[in-house]
C-alpha cells in the first residue's frame, strides 16, 4: 500500500509543475451534500416536494397545540401539518401513526405504496403521517433562530404526539379505547420508541426501522461499517483505491501540494492548509460524496455501480480516477464545486423559514445534533474505513459554535449525548410490545437496536437490505427475507395492538 501511495505522489507532482490553480467565482452551495457532510441524514426533498404517484386517498390536515408543553406560562399555540389515510378504517380499528422525524411528511409515507398503509388494510386502521415541530410546514415560531429553536427538541415532539394521539381518540375517530402504533425510520423510528417508553398509556406498540437509539459524539462506527459494506458488495479492490487515494490527498497537502489537490477536484476556494476546518471540510465533503452515491437509493448493488466507475477509469492515478468520478457527479453545471466551510457555515445561519437549507430542515437537523445526539462521523480514531485520518470531532462541535453559539463545546456535546442515552435508554431502553428491524449492511447500524431486548422487544436483521428498507409495500421484487421480515413485523403488531383477540386480514374476513 505504501509504495502504491508513493508512486502516484511521484506522478501527481510531476504534472502539478504544469498546473496552476485559477480563481473561480464560487459555485453554489449543494444542499444535499451539506445534508450529508453535517447531518447523514436520509435523502429527502424539501418540504415543497409532495407527491401522490398511487392516486389513493391521502388528506392533509392541521392539528393544533401547544408551543411549550412544559412552561405554564407560555400558553401560545401552532398547527402542525399531518396527514391522513383513512379510507381503509373500520369501527374499532386501531392508529396508525408514521413519525417523519427529522423529515418533511410525504404522501408515500402512508399511501398505498407503503407497509403502513398495507397494515393498515389488513387491521382495518386510519393510517396517520406526523410531522415534527420546525420541519417540514410545521413552523412553530416566525423563524428557526437559536433563540426559538430551544423549542426544538425530542420532549417537546412527543409531547405534541401525545396530544395528537388524544385528539384522534377523541375528536376523530371518537374512540377513546382506540389501539395505537407508533413507527418511524431513522430518527423518526427512535421517537416512535421514545413514545412507547415514556407514554405507554398512549401507544399499544412500537416499531422501529432503522432508529437511531443511541447518542455518540464521534459516530467513527458509520465510516467502519460503510467500509465493510463496500468490501461485501464492491470489493476489495475498491475499497483499496479509494484508501489510496485520501492518503495520497493527505500527503499532498503535508508537502504543500494543496493547490494540486484544489486544481484536480475544481475546488472553487483554494484549500489553505493552514485552516484545519478547511481541510476537513473538504475532506469530509469528498468522503460524504462516496457515500451518498452508494446510499441514495438504498440498494447495496450500487455499491458495484460506484466501484466500477471509479476502478474502471481510465485516468493515470488513483487519485486523478477518484478527482474525475468526484467532479462529475458534483458539479451540477457550475463552473467550479464549492466545499467552503465559511460559506456554508453563512448559509446554515440564515434564519428565515424559506432559506434554502431550513427548507431542508438541515439547520434543525444540525441543532439537535449539536444539543442532544452527535452522531458527527470522524475519521481519527479508526484505521479501520477508507477515508484517511483527519476528520475529527472539531469540524462538528465548531460548525455548531460559528452557527449557534459560544456555549456549545466538546464538553456540552458530551453532557448533551449522555443525556440523551440516559433519558431514552440509548439501545438499552425499558420496553415491551415493540419491534426493531434494520439493514445488516447499513452503516448507521451501530447506533440501532439490533439485538433482542427481551420476548416482547424483538430485533429482525434484513440480509443484504440498507436503510429502513422495509417501508415500501410488500413486492414481487422482495427478496425472500424482507418480505418474512415485513411479515414478521405486520404479525407481531397486530398481536400487540390486540393481544386477546388479534384482527384477522381483509382477505380472511
Amino acid at each position: 500500500m505504501r509504495s502504491a501511495i508513493i508512486i502516484t505522489l511521484a506522478l501527481v507532482a510531476v504534472a502539478a509543475a504544469a498546473n496552476v490553480h485559477k480563481a473561480k467565482r464560487h459555485g453554489e452551495i449543494n444542499p444535499l451534500l451539506v445534508q450529508q457532510i453535517l447531518t447523514k441524514r436520509p435523502i429527502a426533498p424539501p418540504a415543497s416536494g409532495k407527491s401522490n404517484p398511487s392516486g389513493r386517498l391521502v388528506v392533509e390536515n392541521f392539528f393544533t397545540t401547544r408551543v411549550d408543553h412544559f412552561n405554564a406560562q407560555n400558553t401560545d399555540e401552532w398547527t402542525l401539518q399531518y396527514y391522513s389515510a383513512p379510507d381503509n378504517y373500520r369501527e374499532g380499528g386501531p392508529i396508525l401513526i408514521f413519525l417523519s422525524g427529522n423529515l418533511p411528511i410525504r404522501t408515500d409515507m402512508v399511501d398505498d405504496s407503503s407497509l403502513m398503509y398495507e397494515l393498515g388494510r389488513e387491521l382495518h386502521g386510519a393510517v396517520y403521517a406526523f410531522e415534527s415541530r420546525f420541519f417540514g410546514q410545521s413552523w412553530v415560531t416566525n423563524d428557526v433562530s437559536t433563540e426559538n429553536l430551544h423549542l426544538l427538541n425530542s420532549d417537546q415532539i412527543l409531547a405534541d404526539l401525545a396530544e395528537f394521539v388524544q385528539y384522534l381518540k377523541g375528536a376523530v375517530l371518537r374512540n377513546e379505547h382506540a389501539h395505537v402504533l407508533v413507527a418511524g425510520s431513522g430518527y423518526g423510528g427512535a421517537l416512535a420508541t421514545w413514545f412507547r417508553v415514556r407514554y405507554p398509556h398512549l401507544a399499544d406498540a412500537a416499531w422501529s426501522s432503522s432508529g437511531f437509539h443511541h447518542a455518540v459524539p464521534n459516530f467513527q462506527q458509520f465510516a467502519e461499517a460503510w467500509g465493510q459494506t463496500l468490501i461485501d458488495f464492491g470489493g476489495q479492490r475498491c475499497y483499496n483505491d479509494i484508501f489510496v487515494a485520501f492518503h495520497v490527498i493527505e500527503n499532498l497537502l503535508d508537502m504543500g501540494l494543496a493547490d494540486v489537490v484544489s486544481e484536480r477536484f475544481n475546488l472553487c476556494t483554494p484549500i489553505d492548509v493552514e485552516d484545519s476546518l478547511q481541510v476537513q471540510y473538504f475532506l469530509a465533503g469528498l468522503m460524504s460524496t462516496v457515500e451518498l452515491f452508494t446510499l441514495v437509493n438504498g440498494n447495496v448493488s450500487d455499491f458495484a455501480v460506484v466501484c466500477d466507475e471509479i476502478t474502471n477509469s481510465q485516468a493515470s492515478s488513483t487519485l486523478d480516477a477518484l478527482a474525475q468520478w468526484f467532479t462529475s457527479k458534483v458539479s451540477m453545471g457550475e463552473e467550479c464545486i464549492n466545499l467552503d466551510i465559511d460559506l456554508t457555515i453563512d448559509a446554515l445561519r440564515e434564519v428565515e423559514w424559506n432559506a434554502t437549507l431550513n427548507q431542508y430542515g438541515i439547520r434543525q437537523t444540525l441543532y439537535q445534533e449539536c444539543t442532544e445526539f452527535g452522531w458527527f462521523p470522524t475519521t481519527t480514531d479508526s484505521d479501520h474505513q477508507p477515508f484517511g485520518n483527519r476528520i475529527s470531532l472539531d469540524l462538528y462541535t465548531e460548525t455548531c459554535r460559528r452557527v449557534f453559539g459560544d456555549w456549545i463545546t466538546h464538553d456540552s456535546l458530551e453532557y448533551s449525548t449522555q443525556r440523551a442515552n440516559n433519558r431514552f435508554g440509548g439501545k438499552l431502553p425499558a420496553i415491551q410490545q415493540a419491534h426493531f428491524t434494520f439493514g445488516a449492511e447499513d452503516p448507521t447500524r451501530p447506533i440501532s437496536i439490533t439485538h433482542d431486548l427481551n420476548p416482547m422487544a424483538l430485533a429482525d436483521a434484513i440480509p443484504g437490505a440498507i436503510h429502513a428498507s422495509d417501508l415500501r409495500a410488500t413486492s414481487d421484487s422482495d427478496s425472500e427475507e424482507l418480505r418474512a421480515t415485513k411479515e414478521h413485523m405486520k404479525l407481531l403488531v397486530s398481536k400487540y395492538l390486540f393481544p386477546v383477540s388479534p384482527r384477522v386480514s381483509v382477505e380472511d374476513a
